[in-house]
């Protein structure tokens, strides 16, 4: 029986809760214990938590401390400033991690996740969940096997806006950093990263790598107050010669579940979150096939983790996949500005409202056209160089970290 521990039941902890009661249903594993910080906030949850055996700690030291040596396995549904440290101390207490995406805010923790993982010879998994189901890697096979021909582009569109709310549900939200920590917090790092992170799975030569992205460009505009951006378009091309075109804003007005189309000499496939996946080829014909929901992917993410404690091979996101996700992110912050729209004002006197209500028709024009917002006369985008990655391995800072009052409480 494999002991858990859960840091955080709240929030999207609760996802993390509910995977390990479905493992525990099972039989396959016993949660042992949970950190919450709100407790008089979730006193009903932790009742019940404790009468099942569940010992409640107010700290992520005092757990470890406590609980060091008799738990195999720690889940990290944190925020992304604490991802790193706590997989480290939870390794070096001899447990293995299951961390939520992304993996940490800059390669150099990566690089400390994976000398912590050596030492301890445990295993580290990355909750990007999307890549744990059959259908991602179906596409991947087919890539691979060559039932597009050569892949040449994939391209990726989500727009879910979000309100005030949303940037005050806690204190790393739309930030850069908390304190001296580094959060990089955007679509591309959080809601919006598992569909870039597909598609860079989509690009590698083997079943579980990706293809290493050597140039990038980006333009990185934020709408609302707040250090970060909240709306990007970037084109990044990988080692293995395919071009990946990303357009995502949490601005806005329309809700558009995320796509992704994957466009070969001889066919593609166009992927629609939590819907299904159509495979065309030029000769005519065409498949059709599910995209499970939301629920069954992250179910599935522990359900991996547990096969592999088993013994047994299944496939999970270790984190030198991962770190492809993390590599695109450290240079969009390093190498780009950020244009500030929250305040602007557009030629024609208009402001922000307008600048929002022309953002749909943009994203819309961009992706149709592979272009780069700036590229299809978006007057607010900013344009910028093109910056190699080939030889990029650490990350060096951000642009210039603007005061922004945030309002949102740790969870």
């Amino acid at each position: 029986m494999i002991r858990a521990a859960l840091v955080g039941v709240t929030g999207y902890g609760r996802w993390h809760l509910l995977m390990a009661m479905e493992q525990s249903l099972l039989g396959q594993l016993q949660l042992v214990g949970a950190v919450v910080i709100n407790e008089p906030e979730a006193a009903t949850l932790c009742a019940r938590l404790r009468r099942h055996g569940v010992k409640i700690f107010g700290r992520f030291e005092e757990m470890m401390l406590a609980l060091s040596g008799h738990i195999d396995l720690v889940l990290l549904p944190t925020g992304i400033q604490w991802h790193a440290p706590m997989a480290i101390a939870a390794l070096n207490a001899g447990a293995h991690v299951l961390v939520e995406k992304p993996i940490a805010a800059t390669l150099q923790e990566i690089d400390a996740i994976e000398a912590a993982q050596r030492k301890a010879e445990r295993l580290v998994a990355v909750g990007f969940q999307e890549l744990c189901v059959p259908a991602a890697h179906d596409i991947k096979s087919r890539v691979l096997r060559g039932d597009l021909g050569t892949l040449r582009r994939i391209t990726v569109r989500a727009q879910w806006p979000r309100g005030p709310a949303y940037y005050a549900r806690n204190n790393w939200a739309g930030r850069l950093r908390v304190g001296e920590a580094w959060v990089l917090d955007s679509p591309v790092n959080n809601a919006f990263a598992h569909f870039l992170m597909l598609a860079l799975f989509w690009t590698g030569a083997k079943p579980s790598t990706a293809s290493p992205v050597v140039t990038l460009e980006a333009e990185l505009s934020r709408f609302r107050p707040m250090e970060s951006f909240d709306t990007v378009s970037l084109r990044a091309r990988t080692a293995s010669g395919v071009e990946i075109l990303f357009y995502g804003s949490h601005s806005g007005v329309e809700d558009r579940p995320p796509d992704i189309h994957l466009l070969g000499d001889h066919g593609e496939i166009r992927w629609t979150y939590e819907k299904d996946y159509t495979v065309r080829r030029t000769s005519g014909a065409t498949e059709t096939f599910p995209v499970p929901d939301q629920l069954e992917t992250r179910l599935r993410v522990l359900e991996a983790v547990v096969t592999r404690l088993r013994g047994e091979n299944d496939f999970i996101v270790e984190p030198s996949l991962a770190r492809s996700h993390t590599l695109v992110v450290n240079a969009l912050h390093e190498f780009f500005p950020i244009a500030d729209l929250a305040c602007a004002k557009g030629d024609a006197g208009q402001g922000t409202a307008s600048l929002g209500r022309d953002l749909d028709e943009t994203i819309a024009a961009a992706a149709k056209q592979g272009a780069l917002f700036s590229e299809v006369g978006a007057k607010w985008a900013r344009s910028n160089p093109m910056q190699s990655l080939k030889d990029y391995r650490e990350f060096g800072g951000c642009w210039t970290v603007p005061a922004v009052e945030t309002t949102g409480t740790a969870r």
